[in-house]
Formats: C-alpha cells, structure tokens, sequence
C-alpha cells in the first residue's frame, strides 16, 4: 500500500523588489521582473536564466538569489537551490524564509540532519512560518519520529487551522503509533477542508478497518472508488469491509472488479475464491484456486484450499491429488492429512482413510479426533 506524505512545495517571491545597489539598477530590475514572468508561466529554466542575468548586474542581489533558488526547486536542482539560498544568506544572515527553503532543498536530498538545523534556525528567527513547521514535521514523519512529527503539525495548524494538509499528515502519524481514533478525527478534519480529498479517504477507511467500523469503512472507499474507479486496492479493501459485514455478494463483486484492474492482485484472489465457496460457486472457486497456485505453486494451503473445493462437487480423485501435493510440500500438514482422508474415505478406501486421520491427530489437528473411530473400526 502506498504511504501518503505531505511536503509543502517552495512559492516565489513574486514581488518586484530593488534592495541593492548596482552599476545598472534598471537593467538587473528588468531582468529581475522578466524572470519573475517566465516563473509564473512556470517556465522555470528561462526564470533561472533570468536570474541569473540579474545577479551578473548584480551580484549582491538577495532576492534573485532567493528566487532562483526557488526556480531551481522545481526543476528539482536541489543542490543549485542550497548554494543560492547560501548566497542569499551570506546578503542576508536573518533571511527566514532562504533558510526555510534552504532545509526544504536538504529534504529532497534526504539529507534531514541539515534540514531540521535550517528549519530550526527560519523558526528561530520566525515563528510564525507554518510551511517551516510542515516541513519539519514531513522530515519527522519520514524518519518515523511520530511524537515530533505531531508536535509540528500541531504547531502549523495553530497558526493556520484550515490546513488540510496538516491534519492529514498528523492522520498518518496517529494511525502509526496506533492512535486510531484521533487519525480517524484528523482525517475527518482534512476532509471538511478539502471535500473529495482521495487520499484521506483512502486514509480513514484503513483506520476505520482497525476500529472495526465497517459500514464507515466502506462509505469512505466506495468515496475513494468514485473519485479514482481503476484503483484495484479500494475495491479490495471495501470487498474486506463487505465480508465482515456478510455481504458476501457484494464482497465477491469488489474481489472480481479488483481483479479486473490488476489480474495478480493476491488478497483479492484469494478473498474470491473464498467468498465464492461462500456463496456456493464452487467452479469459480477452484478457478480462483488454481489461479493463486499458477502464481505460487509451493503454497501447500492453496493445493488444500482446492482439494476441499474439489470434494464439495465430488471430484475426489482431484482432491485426492490436491491433497497429495499439499503433504508433498508440507508432510506436518496436519488439514492437508485430514482432508486426504475425507477424500480416501468418499472413494471407499478406509484403510488409508483411517491411517491419515490417525496423522492429522497426531500432528494435534483437534477436528481428526472425533473421525478416528469411526474411520477405524
């Protein structure tokens, strides 16, 4: 299953700002603007070009530092983007937002030490950063610190309590340390925010799953399946909520339309053919069967899973065979010899019926004890 992380993408300055001095101020001005131009047509290469022809006017102008470290995060220059957001700093020591950015550009790179240090250091000089904190928090969720990670995302949503994005985030860091019920109420929180927002509700019906709230568990994927209908997993999971709720029908279907996406989808085949066995369609149920062994043919469970479909529309020389390989695979399967047995005795033959009864008992499977005897008399 894929895991859901939030991180605040860099925003230009988009103000014409002349701080510096220069040999020319207009022409660094208008080279500045320009490549504020190309930046909002999000043509950020020409913006780098730009900027950098200001700087060459003007090579202390923090701003253009700034700002095109800003159009080489886009082009994902993370490394280009530090050593601007350096020079801007070296213009500019108390530059928050160079030093917020700075840590965002460290964050790509995986390297979160210098990250958190820059971070640290724009929230020092202003507290009142929300994307700092998000970002901070981003990195503590990344390196599994779920407490840290919490304490961030509360800290954002206390300067800006309409951020979805925060309360999904700190979601993800509840559900983790298995806080489900303030996951359930973060994500209901990013939703109220953001209607329609696919992952939380892919998000909350997981965590409605663990709480064993079904029906809102399969309101919150049927949700996630309108919003994006070719996703093999939502069917899966609301396939799951469905048989817990015996509706094995409608389980069944999920099963069938997750397969349709994603043929090797194995929980889905596998939930298939057991709420086709359900249902009684036994032939469904040993093609399901047979698919699952076609994709691992060492599982001894999948060849007993068959065997027994086998039996229940009498085909016992099938199931005998199934029941063959599974003890092939796995000679302390206590079910595969007691399943073995149920097929030796519908073909009449007690003896062997008798003996692998005797095994499965032996081997402490509780069912084979109360065959024994009349097997083996």
């Amino acid at each position: 299953m894929r895991k859901f992380i939030l991180a605040y993408l860099f925003i230009v300055s988009s103000v014409n700002v002349w701080g510096q001095t220069a040999d020319n101020p207009n022409e660094a001005y208008e080279y500045f603007n320009e490549a504020i131009g190309y930046y909002k047509a999000k043509d950020y290469r020409k913006a780098v070009v730009y900027y950098s022809k200001a700087i060459k006017v003007n090579p202390e102008y923090t701003k253009a530092y700034y700002n095109r470290g800003s159009a080489k995060i886009n082009v994902k220059d993370y490394e280009g983007a530090i050593r601007d957001f350096d020079k801007a700093l070296a213009l500019d020591p108390e530059f928050a937002k160079a030093h917020m950015y700075k840590g965002y550009s460290y964050m790509q790179n995986k390297e979160y030490k210098k990250a958190v240090s820059s971070l640290n250091r724009a929230i020092q000089i202003d507290p009142t950063l929300t994307k700092a904190y998000m970002n901070r928090g981003t990195i503590q969720l990344k390196v599994e610190n779920y407490e840290s990670a919490i304490e961030d995302y509360t800290l954002a949503l206390e300067l800006s309590p309409e951020m979805s994005s925060a309360y999904f985030n700190r979601g993800i860091c509840y559900q983790r340390i298995d806080k489900i019920n303030n996951a359930v109420n973060d994500y209901t929180a990013a939703l109220e925010y953001r209607a329609g927002y696919l992952p939380a509700h892919r998000a909350r019906g997981k965590a409605y799953l663990k709480l064993e709230e079904y029906e809102n568990a399969i309101s919150d994927f049927s949700s996630a399946i309108r919003l994006k209908p070719n996703d093999p997993e939502m069917y899966y999971y609301r396939g799951f909520a469905r048989m817990n709720i015996e509706d094995t029908n409608g389980a069944n279907s999920d099963f069938a339309s997750a397969l349709e996406i994603d043929p090797s989808h194995k929980g889905a085949l596998k939930n298939k053919a057991i709420s086709s066995f359900q249902l009684g369609n036994y032939e469904e149920a040993i093609k399901d069967y047979s698919n699952i062994i076609g994709m691992d043919r060492k599982n001894p469970e999948s060849y007993v899973n068959r065997g027994i479909t086998y039996l229940k529309i009498d085909k016992n020389e099938n199931a005998l065979d199934d029941f063959n390989k599974a003890i092939k695979l796995d000679k302390k399967f206590a079910e595969a010899y007691f399943n073995r047995a149920n097929a030796f005795s519908s073909l009449e033959n007690n003896a062997k019926a008798c003996k692998d009864m005797r095994k499965s008992a032996e081997l402490g499977y509780q069912p084979a004890y109360g065959h024994i005897n009349s097997l083996c008399n």
